[in-house]
């Protein structure tokens, strides 16, 4: 019935682009859905990402009978879900449209008087706000970290809720109201919040902030263990800065081994930073099974990387790398591509860092400037902008991202051509760099599996070669055979 207190969360499609690949449910909704139902407010989750249309949107909304309608909200294309906001308040009136995410975090106000059928935004950490609202248990200017109209036409924002500095009470995502047979077989994990640095093109300090506030060592150890249970081997830690306090992943590591959570596989994708790890600790977490670690390098000597504000040197990215890579990581390597001041010689010092060492992946990327950063405003200040900012952020037909090579912008040291030129060029030399490594790592990952079946050594190897050989690849019975028995 409309008069109740049910809530819907939405995360909304974004077509033809890479939020259609699928990596696991959203940890964001994952954990708003977790405070609503710890505090006793009955919610479901419809993922439009998992082939959903519009049409089994409204389906679910009318079958639900919610009264709240809650929606992920990001900068990318924000365009397309106002429409979709727009579409929903016209078919139901009755509902509360609450949207909550990057964007709003950014822009706040703006948003709900862009789109004047957003009822409710919720700024930065939203599990408490969220719940205070759909209870009501306080007046909207007292309730912290919310966006509400006064039925004027009026847009308030009630101001900043302080950030939670005791995250370990927050309870972490179970996915209860997710089809979670409907994703990969890996859970990612968040066990800090916030980044005290200053890197100019990082939005961070606008959508979570930068007070760095973590989870103890317990509460981590009793999030993997749950998953554990629930039959889940492989992981990824999504914080923004991990190891940021070296003594805290000491602590993780010990629970974990403490726990003998046997055959974990743990990533760190988000990147790490290279001055933030040392040999000894990098030593431990592979002990306990951290396998993947990427370093958000940036650019390739001190110049781009002072000009960047990174706060690192070129001597603690080699150091870093050199350790890991010894130590048997898969390790993935990212890097900028048209920084301010970049040239082509730098471009060249970061492709020879890239080279230098027996990395499992490297990228270079496209530098996008997101709004509320240094250095959008910097771009837009210069004037160096080659398409309005509106076109980057929605249009359906372009292709603009990290991962596609057409830049936004261009600056007098680089211009468009040459970026575009040094983006394939760059990608094209580290993907032939990387592939023997990439084998190599998976033959060992591949002949593990064989293990379950009483095959280990040699002949295990000698299966997993089998596997990758071109003959092999080809036999699309036999291929679908081996890998429905290594699961």
């Amino acid at each position: 019935m409309a008069n109740n207190n049910k809530v819907l969360l939405v995360k909304p499609r974004f077509r033809q682009s890479h939020y259609d690949a699928i990596g696991g449910p959203q940890q964001g909704l994952g954990y708003i859905s977790e405070a609503l139902s710890t505090s006793g407010i009955e919610n479901r989750v419809l993922d439009m990402d998992l082939d959903y249309d519009h049409n089994r949107l409204v389906r679910e909304i009318e079958e639900y009978g919610c009264r709240w309608i809650g929606l992920s909200l990001w900068t990318y294309r924000y365009r397309d879900v106002y429409a979709l906001i727009s579409d929903l308040k016209h078919q139901f009136p009755e509902k509360k449209i609450v949207v909550g995410g990057p964007h709003v975090s950014t822009f706040c106000e703006k948003v709900l008087e862009d789109c004047p059928d957003i009822d409710f935004g919720v700024v930065c950490e939203g599990e408490q706000t969220i719940v205070e609202l759909c209870k009501g248990s306080y007046p909207f200017p007292e309730i912290k970290g919310l966006l509400f109209r006064d039925g004027q036409g009026g847009v308030h924002f009630s101001g900043h809720r302080p950030f939670n500095q005791d995250i370990d009470h927050i309870a972490f995502p179970r996915y209860q109201k997710f089809e979670l047979d409907k994703y990969g077989k890996i859970i990612s994990i968040v066990t800090s919040r916030g980044c005290p640095y200053k890197c100019i093109f990082c939005p961070i300090s606008n959508t979570i902030g930068r007070p760095y506030r973590y989870r103890n060592a317990q509460s981590v150890g009793d999030e993997f263990e749950y998953w554990y249970k629930r039959g889940y081997r492989d992981f990824t830690i999504s914080d923004d800065n991990f190891t940021l306090i070296k003594d805290r992943v000491y602590t993780i590591c010990d629970e974990l081994d403490k726990r003998q959570l046997r055959g974990i596989n743990i990533s760190l994708r988000n990147g790490i930073r290279a001055d933030r790890v040392d040999r000894v600790l990098l030593k431990r977490m592979k002990e306990v099974g951290f396998a993947y670690i990427a370093f958000g390098v940036e650019g390739g000597n001190d110049r781009i990387l002072k000009n960047l504000r990174k706060g690192e040197t070129l001597a603690d990215m080699e150091r870093a790398i050199k350790d890991a890579c010894e130590l048997g990581f898969m390790v993935a390597l990212f890097f900028l591509l048209g920084s301010p001041g970049e040239t082509e010689q730098d471009v060249q010092d970061s492709l020879k860092l890239a080279l230098k060492y027996p990395v499992y992946d490297v990228r270079f990327y496209n530098l996008i400037p997101f709004p509320g950063t240094e250095l959008f405003d910097w771009v837009k200040k210069n004037n160096y902008f080659l398409m309005d900012p509106e076109k980057y952020v929605n249009d359906l037909l372009s292709d603009v991202s990290h991962w596609e090579n057409e830049p936004i912008f261009e600056t007098p040291e680089m211009s468009r051509e040459k970026r575009k030129e040094l983006f394939l060029k760059a990608n094209q030399i580290a993907k032939w760099h990387t592939l023997p490594i990439k084998r190599k790592f998976h033959r060992v990952t591949v002949a593990k599996k064989f293990e379950r079946f009483g095959l280990s050594g040699k002949p295990a190897l000698l299966l997993a070669d089998m596997y990758f050989s071109k003959s092999f690849q080809k036999g699309k019975h036999a291929l679908s055979c081996i890998k429905d028995m290594m699961g």
